[in-house]
């Protein structure tokens, strides 16, 4: 070959190897990754005394007209209020079963992938495996959960050389003698114990177990003590057996240390339970769930005959006490939609989502109600869900006699992966988890005395995220219109047969403000999406840049002129962790979330004729890997330094977490991170837009968009009520769903604005959307402005006369009149009547039409 050739082809292939280790290096480099911070574990309150068991009941703490009461006998316990006498116990008389007798119930995972359910008073009460202490404000109960106990041989090997006995046992003792860890006598005990258990083996020198040697259950205690206290384990026992040359098996025993804070703050029951203090005595099982309190609180039927039980599903949902179908014999879902990385391709059956960690019980109806109590998961709701038991009348029907509603959490995630993919005909799977997680799982109760409604509940709920993130609470006196405008998307194309993508404006910046001239009438705030990065199709956030399909700088400026001098709120918007543009720089390895199986978890759309969530490139989107949020705020920041409005489509309401088993990063890890960047947003912009927040993202907003006044239609539910609402009334401003994207007619939507002060929503665009037929688009069919106008014209002029009618937004009570009925009553005495009804209702003497309302002064 020639030398000159030759060289030529040496150079090109250096080029293409260094050009190769560049493009494969670039990815990594576009986004700074942040470490992730561990769990900031909480301090113990220190123990202020220990309190003997088996004593009967005792007062533990009393409070703001609360007395909290621990049964040492069963760990059962009463909250009593003194000036009412009325109480809530843990513990159902005449309980069924041990399970109506517990404090907890905990499930637990092996690695053979065996599932194991226990409650508290099987596998301790009875054993009297329990502290119980006195703490600042209440007790600490420990419990030691096992199945079973564990033998000598389990707890010590069988045999040991004298040289290493002393190592293992006797110099540990002593040392923490020395330290002022064990007392002399604890010491002597110890000891003790270790002499009752081994003899000299004559043959080889050393100590063995003596021959049929079984401790009494005390002794057992103390040895189980002491290989606790000097942390001596059941692999140390299977080394010293090997290195002694036997081969002892031992079975594989779970066991698990539970804590609970049980404490009084002014007034409310706060129970805690520190997951990084709950331990497994053996690595083969992993802690998986608590149900915390499960009967606390319960209603029977024999007792309460009528009332509600209350959960945060959608707007909010009622189920009416006694009513058990044995069909939907529970319900329970994650808050935060918590379990979708193990559900990402499965459909699921509820149509709503759990986004505010609440739920509530009400003995008797209206006002016609004894008391009421309410829960708040004030932390660890990233991984908590809300549970419900309904009671019957008629035992023929499979049912108990008991009403019940409490939150349970995951102390780890887990996720049985197929081998094969998700769709695969090969049913292999694998069992993949997180490992224990840490937390401080909290939830405070609240107690009602008197006549207790859901409305009652919200605003317990309001006044608490008002005082814990210091918002103040402000009421609009003027109706507005929330305008959601498209502005850049990308459309597929084909030249000459080869596909391509091309970014179309489907509204410019000049023809937005031709809109708001056109609107100039109306108080409105325009939403205008796809402003950033290829709009809609947004790729890595590695720059920030507006689309100049949507039209040049200074046309922006005139845009934000107009706005301006109309009175008219604008904000761009776009999503920040929502990749749909996976090309360079973008690399799935690096830059997602990887789900369960280790992967990137690709997200695709449910695709109706197969019934699958087909994978294809043109919907396929991933999710960010929280580590470089910080560094994708940092750059959003300093690109918008002269935009103060924006909205987020993605972030307020996205789950996330990473399942990597060499990168776990928990729910509770992810979540402080994206807290702390919206926070960092909010403090720098003028005006935030949040689309359909869940409650944790809800303080960092002032407008909460695309607000459901529905719930799931799960089939013992009552009814919906629009408890989110009426927690974010005075919070935040907030907006019904699309009123020309709906089934609904548009009626429908000025009922909302009227009965919870929402802001009437379109999705409008300048353009027709004929150009989006054939496209991933399709879905916005109906949102051509020139078609819309007169609809939009007639709804706000409806809703202007009627808003002006009841002047405020501030409201001060909302009930169910009747079924689809409801009363909203206002801060100046206006009152609103709304029927959801398709047929006309009377109510209270007023006459209503069908999807109409009554406005009352």
């Amino acid at each position: 070959m020639n030398k000159k050739i030759r060289n030529m082809i040496i150079a090109l292939a250096a080029i293409i190897f260094v050009t190769t280790g560049v493009v494969q290096t670039i990815p990594q480099m576009t986004l700074k990754a942040e470490a992730i911070e561990p769990y900031a574990k909480g301090e113990l309150a220190p123990v202020n005394s220990e309190i003997a068991i088996k004593q009967g009941e005792m007062l533990v703490a009393a409070s703001d007209g609360k007395q909290l009461f621990v049964n040492t006998d069963d760990l059962s316990i009463r909250v009593v209020d003194e000036a009412s006498g009325k109480e809530w116990s843990s513990q159902i008389k005449d309980a069924a079963n041990n399970k109506e007798k517990s404090i907890v119930n905990i499930t637990y995972i092996g690695k053979d992938d065996k599932k194991v359910e226990w409650d508290a008073y099987s596998n301790i009460i009875e054993q009297g495996n329990y502290e119980i202490a006195q703490i600042e404000d209440g007790a600490r109960i420990t419990m030691h959960f096992q199945n079973g106990t564990k033998t000598i041989e389990q707890l010590v090997p069988s045999y040991i050389t004298q040289e290493h006995y002393e190592e293992r046992f006797i110099s540990p003792i002593e040392q923490k003698e020395k330290q002022g860890q064990l007392t002399s006598k604890q010491v002597a005990t110890y000891k003790s114990v270790l002499n009752s258990v081994y003899v000299k083996d004559s043959g080889k020198g050393g100590l063995k177990i003596k021959s049929g040697n079984t401790l009494p259950p005390s002794g057992i205690k103390q040895l189980n003590e002491l290989v606790e206290v000097i942390g001596y384990t059941e692999d140390m026992v299977r080394a010293d057996n090997e290195a002694a040359g036997l081969d002892i098996e031992m079975p594989q025993m779970a066991s698990f240390k539970i804590v609970m804070n049980l404490t009084l703050d002014e007034g409310d029951l706060l129970v805690n339970i520190p997951t990084y203090e709950c331990v497994s005595g053996n690595d083969f099982f992993t802690l998986q769930k608590i149900e915390v309190l499960p009967n606390f609180g319960y209603a029977s039927s024999d007792v309460v005959k009528d009332g509600y039980i209350f959960v945060p599903d959608g707007s909010g949902a009622l189920f009416e006490l006694n009513s058990y179908n044995a069909s939907y014999p529970q319900y329970s879902r994650p808050l935060y939609n918590n379990t979708y990385f193990d559900q990402m391709y499965t459909r699921d059956t509820f149509s709503e989502n759990v986004s505010m960690p609440v739920f509530g019980i009400m003995y008797g109806k209206d006002e016609n109600a004894t008391h009421g109590m309410m829960g708040i998961i004030e932390s660890g709701e990233e991984l908590s869900s809300v549970n419900v038991q309904l009671g019957t009348d008629d035992s023929s029907t499979g049912g108990g006699i008991n009403n019940k509603v409490y939150s349970a959490v995951d102390t780890s995630q887990y996720s049985r992966v197929k081998l094969q993919g998700p769709y695969a005909e090969e049913s292999t799977r694998y069992l993949t988890s997180t490992g224990p997680i840490e937390m401080d799982y909290t939830v405070r109760y609240k107690f009602f005395n008197e006549a207790t409604t859901y409305y009652d509940f919200a605003e317990a709920y309001k006044t608490y995220l008002s005082e814990k993130h210091g918002m103040e609470l402000t009421y609009k006196n003027e109706p507005k219109l929330y305008l959601e405008v498209l502005g850049a998307l990308t459309l597929p194309k084909h030249f000459v047969g080869v596909p391509y993508d091309e970014v179309v404006s489907m509204t410019t910046y000049n023809e937005l403000g031709q809109i708001i001239e056109d609107l100039s009438d109306m108080n409105l705030v325009v939403d205008y999406q796809g402003a950033f990065n290829n709009g809609e199709k947004t790729g890595i956030m590695n720059k920030v840049e507006l689309v100049k399909e949507n039209g040049s700088k200074k046309e922006l400026e005139a845009l934000m002129q107009v706005a301006n001098e109309k009175g008219a709120e604008l904000l761009l918007g776009t999503n920040l962790m929502t990749i749909k543009d996976a090309s360079f720089p973008f690399k799935a390895k690096v830059h997602a979330i990887n789900g369960y199986d280790g992967k990137p978890a690709e997200i695709y759309k449910y695709n109706l004729i197969d019934g699958k969530f087909s994978p294809s490139k043109v919907d396929r989107k991933y999710l960010l890997h929280p580590q470089y949020f910080k560094d994708v705020m940092d750059n959003f920041l300093g690109a918008t330094e002269t935009i103060s409005n924006i909205s987020v489509a993605d972030v307020p309401n996205t789950y996330y977490a990473n399942y990597n088993v060499k990168d776990i990063v928990t729910p509770i890890q992810a979540n402080a991170v994206i807290e702390r960047e919206l926070q960092r947003l909010d403090e720098s912009k003028e005006i935030v837009a949040f689309n359909n927040p869940n409650a944790n993202t809800l303080p960092y907003c002032d407008y909460a968009v695309n607000i459901s006044r529905e719930s799931s239609p799960y089939g013992t539910m009552y009814t919906a009520v629009p408890f989110r609402q009426l927690v974010m009334n005075g919070l935040v401003e907030y907006t019904t769903l699309n009123v020309n994207m709906s089934k609904e007619r548009m009626e429908y939507y000025l009922l909302q604005a009227l009965e919870v002060g929402s802001y009437p929503k379109f999705t409008i665009s300048y353009q027709k959307e004929d150009i989006l037929k054939d496209t991933p688009y399709t879905h916005y069919f109906t949102v051509g402005y020139e078609n819309l106008k007169p609809r939009i014209e007639e709804l706000y002029s409806e809703y202007e006369n009627a808003f002006n009618q009841i002047g405020t937004t501030e409201i001060v009570n909302h009930r169910l009149v009747a079924e689809g009925v409801f009363e909203t009553e206002y801060a100046n005495g206006v009152k609103v009547l709304t029927n959801y009804n398709e047929d006309a209702a009377t109510v209270e003497g007023h006459s209503l039409s069908p999807v109409g309302f009554k406005i009352i002064k």
